[in-house]
């Protein structure tokens, strides 16, 4: 049996096994549940969420306490009987009564790859109990909320986690945290059917109601479980960089399967039936963002702070040399890389610009519902939004506005100016 006194060092050595250890050759007998003999001594069965449940059947099997094991997976699997990592575990307990094991999935009867991808999502799911999201820490990837934006998702996809957060007086509050399911083929999204989910700020744009599911695409609807959920992707940046796709949704898992592995969609992001239910309570059609992003920038609370300043300061500079009239100020906010809307280059949107501006008297320039969410990563991105107010001698509109921010020899630049297409 794989067991050690210390938790941590039970934990990260059983990370390491299900990290390293190779496949059982021969699926896993998920034969209905036979009770246990009377005469023999029960466990006692650990409670929680099914999670909670799994990690702890996990932890009691470390420790040698297979009956309290075995009480926990029995347990876990009336609620959920289709639980197929349960079911997993519960044919390593009854194999270890005839022998020892080296590596989880070593008891059950099933195809290498099917087991390895159960592994892994043992692996994820005690990685999020061993390493929770730091203490008194906020997302740097979530700067500022616009006025109706009451909750945003974040998705870590190196994590497999999806992060529900409120929005507390214009904080970030942790609600709750799930196990997801993303691309077969991982992340960074390029084109259609690559099986890589998107990384980017997008915004759920709609909901597909089972009903619509089944009328839409029959037997097939059963792959998206209680419901469908489409982002924005592509965003105006995902199409200015050539990337192409749709169908990008957050959605259920199908009825026989109550966790798919960490990586087996074409590219959409997948939750159980009953946490995407409780999810999508907190859905606001084309009001919430999600982002999604290769790793979550943990900060402390002062950090926060202090980046949500600096970058609140940058858009208000860019918002004052515009109003201002002063042209190369205004012009200096703008990459090398820059694209605007309707396709114009640096050049020649500085050319635009300086024209522009010589017919102007004056100008006055108002931003409103901003809201600004960060990629973070190796080459982060900002995408700010907002409603801008624009009024001069000449000219007077309204329009839902959206910047694309990358850094430039260590400064945030535009690199995308237009129209806002999803999102509040």
């Amino acid at each position: 049996m794989f067991h050690h006194p210390v938790w941590l060092k039970r934990a990260l050595v059983f990370t390491l096994l299900l990290a390293i250890a190779p496949a059982a050759q021969p699926i896993i007998d998920s034969a209905p549940h036979k009770p246990r003999p009377r005469s023999e001594t029960a466990g006692i069965a650990a409670q929680g969420t099914p999670e909670e449940m799994i990690v702890a059947a996990i932890d009691a099997i470390r420790a040698g306490r297979s009956k309290d094991a075995l009480a926990t997976v029995d347990r876990l699997l009336e609620v959920e009987p289709n639980y197929r990592l349960a079911h997993l575990l519960r044919a390593d307990l009854y194999a270890m009564r005839a022998m020892p094991l080296s590596t989880i999935g070593g008891g059950a009867l099933a195809p290498a790859d099917r087991l390895e991808d159960l592994r892994r999502e043992a692996l994820v799911r005690i990685k999020r109990h061993l390493a929770p999201p730091p203490a008194q820490t906020l997302p740097a990837n979530l700067l500022t909320f616009g006025p109706q934006q009451k909750y945003a998702i974040l998705v870590d996809v190196s994590a497999a986690r999806l992060f529900l957060f409120e929005n507390h007086q214009g904080v970030p509050r942790l609600v709750t945290d799930n196990y997801i399911t993303i691309g077969k083929l991982g992340a960074q999204k390029q084109r259609e059917g690559d099986q890589r989910t998107p990384i980017g700020v997008y915004f759920v744009t709609g909901n597909m109601p089972r009903s619509q599911l089944d009328k839409t695409y029959g037997a097939q609807a059963d792959l998206y479980g209680v419901g469908a959920w489409p982002i924005s992707y592509p965003n105006e940046l995902d199409r200015r960089e050539g990337r192409t796709g749709h169908g990008i949704w957050l959605h259920g898992s199908p009825a026989q399967t109550y966790a798919r592995p960490p990586q087996a969609s074409n590219g959409c992001v997948v939750l159980t039936n009953p946490e995407m239910q409780k999810i999508a309570a907190y859905l606001q059609i084309g009001v919430t963002p999600v982002v999604i992003t290769e790793r979550i920038d943990w900060v402390s609370q002062a950090e926060w702070k202090t980046r949500q300043g600096q970058v609140l300061a940058q858009i208000n500079n860019w918002r004052s040399a515009w109003e201002s009239l002063d042209t190369q100020r205004y012009l200096g906010f703008y990459g090398q890389q820059f694209k605007s809307e309707e396709g114009q280059d640096i050049q020649n949107w500085k050319r635009q610009k300086m024209s522009v501006n010589s017919s102007k008297q004056w100008s006055q320039v108002k931003l409103d519902d901003l809201s600004i969410f960060s990629t973070g990563g190796a080459n982060p991105m900002l995408v700010s939004s907002f409603s801008q107010e624009y009024k001069s001698n000449n000219l007077s509109n309204r329009m839902k506005k959206r910047l694309y921010w990358k850094q430039e020899n260590g400064n945030w630049r535009i690199v995308w100016e237009g129209t806002a297409n999803a999102g509040a």
